[in-house]
C-alpha cells in the first residue's frame, strides 16, 4: 500500500471524525460549558493538524508546487499545531480535576513555559533550520534538535497522565475519566509515525478524543444537571462498590433544603464539602453526602459550617449526619440511613 494514499485517507477519517464529535458535542448538555469548550477546542486542534499533515502529503507529491520557504511554513504550521494540542490537552486535564479557571490562571505561566520554549524553537527554525530543513530536491530532513520539542510535547502528556494520577486517589469524581483510553491510540499511532512510513497520529488523537467524549457522556448519566451533584442512578453503583469493598462506607449526611434556587443552594453546600466525599440529589428536596469519616467531630464541624453559611444566605435548612455501627456492614448502614430519611 501506498504510504501516501494511507496518510491522505488516515487523516481525512480523523477530520470526518472530528466534525461528527463537534456536532455531537455542541448539542451536549453539561452544568460546566467550559469544560465543553476546552474539549472541542481540543478536536477542532487536531482537525487543523489533519489537515496540515495533507498539505505535508500534497507538498511531498508535488500536487502542491512550493518552494523551501513555503515548504518550511507549512512544516512550521502542522508543529505548532501539535504543540497546541499538547498544551491545551494539559490544561483540559487540569480543568477537568478541578472545574477552576481561577485554577489556571495561578499556574498559567508555569504550564505555558514549556509550550513558549517550543514556540520560539519552531519559529527560529524558519530562518535557520535548526529542527527541520530541506534539501534542494525538497527532500524533508529533521535535525537531532527536533527531539526537544518531541519531548517537550512527550512531557506535557506524560504530565498530565501523572497528575490525574494522582488525584484520582481523593477525588471520588475523577472515576469516570480515564486518559488511559486516550493514550493507547495515541501510542500505537505515534509508534506508526516513528517506526513506519505512515503519518496517521492525528487518526489516533481523534479516536481517543472519540473514546473520551463517551466518558463524558456515561458521566451525564449520573450526573444531576441541577445541582452538579451525582443522581440517584449512581447509588446503584456505589451500592456495588460498597459491597464489592472497593468503596469505604462509614457516615453520612442530609440535607433537606427548603423551595428556592436549587442551583445556589448546591454550591453553598459544595463549597464547604471535602473533594473525598460523594455527595447525591436523593430527591427534589434532599440531597446526601457519604463519606469514610469515622468520628462524629468533623462531621459536627462540617454541619455548622453548612448551617452557617446558609444562615449568612437567610436561608433555612435542615442538616443531620449518622455514623456507621461497629458490627454494621456499609450496605446494612446505607439501607438503614436511606430509610431513616
Amino acid at each position: 500500500m501506498n504510504p501516501g494514499n494511507t496518510t491522505i485517507y488516515a487523516n481525512i477519517v480523523a477530520i470526518m471524525l472530528d466534525v461528527g464529535m463537534i456536532a455531537l458535542a455542541r448539542k451536549l448538555k453539561m452544568k460546566d460549558e467550559m469544560e465543553k469548550k476546552i474539549f472541542l477546542s481540543l478536536v477542532f486542534l487536531v482537525i487543523m493538524a489533519s489537515v496540515g499533515y495533507l498539505l505535508c502529503e500534497y507538498r511531498d507529491r508535488g500536487v502542491l508546487e512550493v518552494n523551501n520557504t513555503g515548504a518550511i511554513l507549512i512544516e512550521t504550521y502542522l508543529e505548532t499545531m501539535l504543540s497546541l494540542f499538547a498544551f491545551q490537552w494539559f490544561l483540559y486535564v487540569d480543568y477537568r480535576i478541578f472545574h477552576s479557571i481561577g485554577h489556571l490562571k495561578r499556574d498559567l505561566k508555569f504550564f505555558v513555559a514549556p509550550f513558549f520554549v517550543t514556540m520560539i524553537l519552531i519559529v527560529i527554525n524558519i530562518f535557520t533550520g535548526i529542527l527541520i530543513w530541506f534539501d534542494e530536491d525538497m527532500v524533508y530532513h529533521e535535525t537531532p534538535f527536533y527531539n526537544v520539542i518531541d519531548l517537550i510535547r512527550l512531557l506535557y502528556f506524560i504530565g498530565s497522565l501523572a497528575f490525574l494520577e494522582y488525584h484520582k486517589r481523593n477525588d471520588k469524581r475523577m472515576r469516570f475519566f480515564s486518559v488511559k483510553s486516550f493514550f493507547i491510540p495515541l501510542l500505537f499511532y505515534v509508534l506508526l509515525y516513528y517506526f513506519t512510513p505512515y503519518a496517521t497520529v492525528t487518526l489516533g488523537l481523534s479516536i481517543g478524543l472519540a473514546l473520551i467524549y463517551v466518558q463524558i457522556v456515561n458521566a451525564l448519566c449520573y450526573q444531576d444537571m441541577e445541582t452538579g451533584f451525582f443522581n440517584r442512578f449512581y447509588l446503584k453503583t456505589l451500592t456495588e462498590e460498597i459491597q464489592n469493598g472497593e468503596y469505604e462506607l462509614n457516615s453520612a449526611l442530609v440535607y433537606v433544603l427548603p423551595e428556592g434556587d436549587t442551583e445556589h443552594m448546591a454550591n453553598l453546600i459544595s463549597a464547604q464539602l471535602p473533594q473525598e466525599c460523594d455527595t447525591i440529589r436523593y430527591s427534589k428536596d434532599a440531597i446526601i453526602t457519604l463519606a469514610d469519616v469515622k468520628d462524629r467531630a468533623p462531621l459536627h464541624m462540617l454541619s455548622e459550617d453548612i448551617e452557617m453559611s446558609f444562615e449568612e444566605e437567610k436561608i433555612p435548612i435542615s442538616v443531620s449526619y449518622s455514623l456507621r455501627k461497629k458490627k454494621e456492614s456499609g450496605v446494612e448502614f446505607l439501607n438503614r440511613f436511606l430509610e431513616s430519611m
